[in-house]
């Protein structure tokens, strides 16, 4: 528990020394970038946060898929009578 908070905080410090960063960045540069560059540093922000993301524990992993299986077999269920009224009216 005490590793996950030390990790937590040297991401967010990591986080907002890359944040500082890029404002200042933006600041110098503002007008500059073409669509290329604004989607490269669209992507590179992207794989920064999934570096800094935990990864969940098999728990969270396992609730996840249940949920989302409660929650297809219910749109499943939901078309099924959908359909059926369709078809008798």
């Amino acid at each position: 528990m005490t590793e996950d908070k030390e990790l937590l905080r040297e991401a967010l410090a990591h986080y907002r020394a890359w944040n500082e960063a890029e404002f200042a960045d933006r600041v110098r540069h503002a007008g500059e970038r073409t669509l290329e560059e604004k989607w490269r540093i669209f992507l590179d922000l992207f794989a920064f946060g999934k570096r800094i993301r935990p990864t969940p524990s098999e728990y969270a992993q396992r609730q996840e898929v249940e949920t989302l299986q409660v929650y297809y077999d219910r749109l499943r269920r939901f078309e099924e009578k959908r359909l059926s009224r369709e078809r008798s009216t």
